[in-house]
């Protein structure tokens, strides 16, 4: 099987400046939460266009792969985040 492009690697600094404007950027976290009101009257594609836009509207310039490689990556962090939380738990009761 062929692939007709390469993927787009992300790097460190990249990785960085998405989790640190997701998390930090109240004007960013504000339109998103706007936009996630309008999750079920938009068409995926429509929403994922909208989602990108907004992002290059904060500085980060991603594309749709690059997106989706980000938000897996935050919500596998956010479960090992949460599974360290959990043990830590455990072993002090």
């Amino acid at each position: 099987m062929l692939w007709s492009r390469k993927k787009k690697k992300i790097s460190f600094a990249e990785v960085a400046k998405f989790n640190w404007e997701s998390d930090t950027n109240e004007q960013l976290r504000k339109e998103l939460c706007e936009l996630a009101k309008q999750y079920t009257k938009l068409e995926q594609k429509e929403y994922r266009k909208k989602l990108l836009m907004l992002f290059r509207e904060h500085g980060l310039d991603l594309d749709d792969e690059q997106l989706e490689m980000l938000l897996l990556l935050r919500q596998k962090t956010d479960q090992m985040l949460l599974e360290q939380e959990a043990e830590k738990e455990k072993n002090t009761v």
